[in-house]
């Protein structure tokens, strides 16, 4: 940030504070809340008593007075140790120490008066209460000690969130690299990772590009967070999920500081299974830093600060099939002029974060705090996720290096302006710079659900946002009504690089498709590579009898070329790749050229706006109830979707303590999503090409979108048209052989040229004329009339404590949500045995959200159980043969959770701490996500989609523990703690795939097995324990020394993160695998499950006779093998194995 921005910021912040008596949405969520009433000893309410707090650290006091009904409230305290006292007139002054606020928590004291004797003062010392008699929305802390004393590798805030009940690591981004890969993402109550909200002192964090949490401070900066899993109050917004508080560390009357070294080294770590002996292996972490606190004017202001770096480089474990066959893919991709792959290459990563806090009473009713953070990030060889958008694995090839400067600069400002109201005021900018291009601009050589070389496909090169957030609530007190209402305004502006296809992606249907592809452009030049035994051969044709010879596919079921350079702004556009702009074909160094780096910006300026209105009606002492209503609206979003204004949601929750042991809660409400922006950004820079489907209008895409090209240009496999049409397509076949464009000739075009043919820079294709020299376009867009996405939730929840110190919690919560976003091919010829609807103007396409139908007319042919998309008339399964593939996303997706949650939280006094919980859940939808991957595998049945989410963990258990022995006693035997976190979890879901185009529809990478449903194959369990031993040592009065030692996975479980999900056969071959290392996966993987023969299927009436006869009839890509992939069900991504740290902190 230079420092002109810097000094705009503060004064536009100073202002704020000066001159602003109002307050903020969000920015109360941060702080924690007390209340009760004041009575005499006869029960009745005392008048005007005066209340304070004080908070011990800093001496700030909080006051109240009461009302008629002696009711008194103390919002907005900062979360931290207290004591309050009571008086009135004529009465003993009551005081209560011991008391310990957490974020976010709702405390009641309720006080009874005794008439004074002389001088009597009441002094009362007590811990806080373990059950919050008011609070009724379901929800945890986690708390300082914890946060200080649990072993957490790579200290992120979202481990400590996945300790609480109804959270686990999400997974919305399996199958898609749209997102930013170096974010943990978390779901709550089986909502897409996407949907939740995360707030840092009440200043929202999420990036509105992805969906996903910014970067948020160092560990050592936290104070604690509050984890908020459902039937939150109506102040809190844009989220379906959850809500995470995080609060950062203020500075007190003393001055403390720490330095500190956390250690790793791989020379004490176990092995993965992917990384066997002697593959390379190598982890070397060391996080560092300190932090200083304290006051500078004592009662008065006080700062803080904290610096951390993070430096780590490692050898990343690649998943079996790319190992044991490197040799022979380096061999492939010299032949086809492709550097080898980088096997020395470290993953690294040198990270530096940084701080600062200042707190300030301005006066006795005016408390200001002004934030800093800041994180640069300089990351290099970063693999895109883990899978990709239906690719696979990253390779060294496909590397990325990150940089990142992300700085938040936020100022809260508490006011009281009368005794029964108060407000706060939130001011935050924000600006986040985010650069990620490749290591190398290899060709994309993309095998779906398995590997992916080279420069990935679907990955932001730049995300480049700034925020303006200014937010306002006021708090009334009113009898026994506490009243909340404000507003929140987020201003923002993107900016994002999407070369996309850059500068191509060649699909090849498995590995030994490679070896094909290579063979072709080879050939006759040097000896051929021999396919790879245990896998299915090749499924594609090669043109040998008795396939006609031009039906050579080559090995490759479709090639992309890179999106559509501008002609002017971006409405029109050219193919990228021509003689104007070739590529470096032999280092590959760059997909695209660097001068066109601004043909693949787009800009998008937008806002999102919340109001609401709360009430906190404490109808008996016992009874609390809550009820509000919240309005949310985006604007600025225009040219990709209308504006949705109907966002209103009322909200209900209760909260009955019958007894000082027991809490019963209860809500429900109606909660509404942001917009999912990553698709806006993803299509915002596609470049129409005028033209390009004439006649024909898709319905409601973005606007000037409708009879445009896209980006995505696509050159599928041979489609053949019958005669008498015969046409010439350049340099790929002689005059008067029937049309096709070959996938694999465009390929090796671009591969040793640089660019594309000219035969593919004008034209337009058209089967009833026989002209097929043309562009094939392929591309995404919106549905302009998209609704935001909501969900209703309804949750019960029991709070007991029982004994001393030791509370039980039993919670059910009901999440239902709507109108989530999914892609659709939209582009899609009506099923064989069909016909085209009535009305041509709309696409057949169209997808049915909750019915089986279609605008097809006719009963769809089967072949093995589901309807295909290949033959007369239509091109490839498509119905505009030079529309090629279109992705089109809209709100259909359904979800349905059902979740039970035990826990029981422990606390012995200072000594011990237990928290351990179950979950029981159930997430069903009917789809993931917008890419390719998680499209329908039948455009026309999204019923059938219909299955275990992507987000289901059904049985989840966690545990942690903290035990400290005394700081006096035996010497040997004091001042030890001893933590530990124990999770274990049962397989998440994956989709058993059947690796290829099997049903003509163009989409490679959906096709599923049989009549199989989605995510019907259970991964490994998760089960590890991870453990710290640490020991402090007091060097002298104002310094003490800790070190520490951390062993993570104990037991050195092999925990699979990802199997291998690519059957490689239309059909089941034997028994149907259902579970990680059941026995059909096993005789899979041993290569005793044969396949059927194509005759005995034909004999079965699972294939047709004119499909087993082949063309035209039969899908390019429909191929039955004699085994399917002996790698089926093995892994390819783990957790990490046994490793270990070292840790030493001097505090003083």
């Amino acid at each position: 940030m230079k420092p002109r921005s810097i000094l705009t910021a503060c004064l536009v912040l100073a202002l704020v504070a000066v001159f602003t008596p109002k307050s903020f949405t969000q920015a109360t969520i941060s702080f924690a809340q007390v209340n009760g009433t004041v009575l005499d000893e006869g029960g009745r309410a005392i008048v005007k008593a005066a209340v304070n707090l004080r908070e011990i650290d800093t001496n700030q006091s909080y006051t109240a007075t009461t009302n008629d009904a002696g009711f008194y409230v103390v919002p907005s305290l900062p979360p931290g140790k207290y004591e309050m006292a009571v008086a009135y007139t004529g009465f003993a002054k009551y005081t209560q120490t011991g008391i310990v606020l957490s974020v976010g928590q709702t405390a009641t004291y309720n006080v009874r008066l005794k008439v004074a004797a002389v001088g009597e003062v009441i002094t009362v010392t007590t811990e806080a209460p373990t059950v919050e008699a008011t609070r009724t929305e379901i929800s945890n802390v986690v708390d300082a000690r914890q946060i200080e004393n649990l072993p957490v590798s790579g200290r992120l805030f979202t481990d400590f969130a996945l300790l609480t009940p109804g959270v686990a690591s999400g997974r919305t981004s399996l199958g898609t690299t749209f997102t930013e890969f170096e974010i943990t993402q978390i779901s709550f109550g089986g909502m897409r990772s996407f949907s939740n909200e995360v707030t840092v002192d009440g200043a929202d964090f999420i990036n509105s590009n992805t969906g996903v949490q910014r970067a948020t401070p160092p560990q050592e900066s936290v104070s604690e967070f509050r984890v908020v899993n459902n039937s939150f109050g109506s102040e809190y917004g844009r989220a379906l999920g959850g809500i995470v508080n995080v609060v950062t560390k203020s500075g007190t009357n003393e001055l403390h500081g720490s330095i500190y070294d956390y250690l790793q080294n791989s020379a004490l770590d176990s092995r993965s299974l992917l990384q066997p002996r002697p593959a390379p292996f190598a982890l070397r972490q060391n996080q560092f830093g300190g932090t200083l606190g304290g006051p500078i004017a004592k009662n008065k202001t006080f700062f803080f600060m904290n610096y951390e770096g993070q430096r780590r480089a490692e050898f990343p474990p690649l998943p079996a099939d790319f190992r044991d066959n490197l040799a022979t893919i380096n061999l492939a991709k010299s032949y086809l002029g492709i550097p080898a792959e980088p096997l020395d290459a470290l993953k690294t990563k040198d990270n530096d974060y940084g701080f600062a806090r200042l707190d300030h009473q301005v006066s006795n009713n005016n408390r200001l705090a002004i934030r800093y953070n800041v994180e640069d990030a300089r990351d290099l060889n970063q693999l895109v996720g883990n899978t990709e958008d239906g690719g696979g694995i990253g390779t060294p090839s496909g590397g990325r290096n990150l940089f990142i400067r992300d700085q938040a600069l936020v100022g809260t400002l508490n006011s009281l302006l009368k005794p029964q109201l108060v407000n706060t005021v939130l001011a935050q900018y924000a600006r986040r710079h985010y650069n990620f291009p490749g290591a190398t601009g290899q060709p994309d050589l993309s095998i779906p659900n398995d590997l992916e070389f080279g420069h990935n496909f679907g990955t932001l090169d730049s995300i480049y946002e700034s925020r303006v957030q200014f937010s306002d609530t006021f708090g009334l007190v009113k009898g026994n009504h506490y009243w909340k209402f404000g507003f929140d305004s987020n201003n923002i502006w993107d900016a994002t690089i999407y070369p996309g296809f850059t500068p191509t992606r060649i699909i090849l249907p498995d590995l030994n498709c490679l070896f094909v592809f290579a063979n072709f452009v080879n050939e006759p030049g040097g000896p051929a590579l021999a396919p790879i035994s245990g896998q299915p051969a090749c499924p594609l044709p090669t043109g040998e009898p008795p396939e006609p010879p031009f039906l050579n596919f080559g090995g490759v079921g479709a090639t992309f070329w890179g999106t559509a350079l501008a002609r002017t702004g971006y409405q029109d556009g050219q193919p990228p790749l021509t003689n104007n702009f070739p590529l470096d074909t032999v280092n590959w160094s760059n997909a695209f050229p660097s001068s066109l780096r601004n043909s693949y910006q787009f800009k998008l300026n937008h806002g999102y706006y919340g109001f609401f209105l709360q009430d906190q009606w404490r109808l008996t002492p016992k009874l609390t109830f809550n009820y509000g209503v919240r309005y949310d609206f985006e604007t600025g979003l225009d040219q990709q979707i209308d504006s949705y204004w109907k966002a209103v949601q009322p909200r209900v929750g209760l909260a009955y303590s019958p007894d000082n042991k027991t809490v019963i809660r209860a809500g429900a409400g109606l909660f509404f999503d942001r917009n999912n922006m990553t698709f806006f950004f993803i299509t915002g820079n596609q470049k129409t090409i005028p033209g390009f489907l004439p006649g024909i209008t898709l319905p409601q895409v973005r606007k000037g979108a409708e009879t445009g090209g896209w980006q995505l240009n696509l050159a599928s496999a041979p489609g053949v048209v019958p005669p008498p049409v015969n046409c010439s397509v350049g340099p790929f076949l002689p005059p008067g052989l029937p049309c096709f464009s070959n996938a694999a000739d465009v390929a090796q075009f671009i591969l040793t040229t640089g660019t594309l043919p000219n035969e593919f820079l004008q034209g337009t294709c058209d089967p009833a004329t026989g002209q097929f020299t043309c562009f094939v376009g392929a591309g995404g867009m919106d549905r302009h009339r998209s609704k935001l996405p909501y969900a209703t939730q309804a949750s019960l929840e029991i709070d007991r404590e029982i004994g001393k110190g030791l509370t039980l919690d039993v919670g059910y919560l009901m999440v239902q949500a709507h109108r989530l976003v999914l892609g659709n091919g939209l582009n899609t010829a009506c099923p064989v045995g069909t016909s085209k609807p009535g009305n041509p103007s709309i696409a057949q396409g169209w997808l049915n959200p909750n019915s089986t139908t279609s605008n097809c007319e006719g009963t769809p042919q089967l072949l093995v159980g589901k309807p295909y998309f290949t033959g007369p008339p239509n091109f490839s399964g498509q119905e505009f043969p030079n529309g090629g593939f279109l992705d089109y996303n809209f709100n259909v997706v359904n979800a349905i959770y059902h979740g039970l949650t035990v826990q029981g939280i422990e606390r012995l006094g200072k000594y011990f701490s237990l928290n351990a919980n179950y979950t029981f859940s159930h997430i069903i939808d009917n789809g993931n996500f917008t890419t390719f991957i998680n499209l329908p595998q039948n455009q026309f049945d999204n019923i059938s989609e219909r299955g275990n989410s992507n987000q289901d963990v059904r049985h989840r258990f966690v545990t942690n523990f903290s035990a400290s022995t005394p700081k006096r006693g035996f010497p040997l035997g004091r001042n030890w703690t001893f933590s530990s976190i124990i999770t274990i979890q049962t397989g998440r879901p994956f989709t058993t795939f059947e690796g290829g185009d099997a049903n003509g529809d163009t989409n490679p990478v959906t096709d599923r097995v049989g009549l199989i449903g989605r995510n019907t194959y259970i991964g490994d369990p998760l089960r590890t324990w991870d453990l710290r031993v640490s020991r402090s040592f007091q060097m002298t009065e104002h310094l003490r020394a800790d070190f520490m030692f951390d062993a993570f996975n104990v037991l050195n479980r092999q925990n699979v993160d990802e199997v291998f999900s690519v059957y490689g056969s239309p059909v089941f071959c034997g028994a149907v695998p259902r579970r990680f290392r059941d026995d059909a996966s096993l005789a899979i993987q041993q290569g005793q499950s044969a396949c059927p023969t194509e005759g005995e299927l034909v004999a079965a009436g699972q294939i047709p006779p004119e499909v087993a006869a082949g063309p035209p009839f039969r899908p390019p890509q429909f191929a039955v093998p004699g085994f399917p992939n002996s790698n089926f069900g093995v892994p390819r991504t783990m957790l990490n194995p046994r490793q270990l740290q070292f840790v030493v902190k001097f505090s003083f």
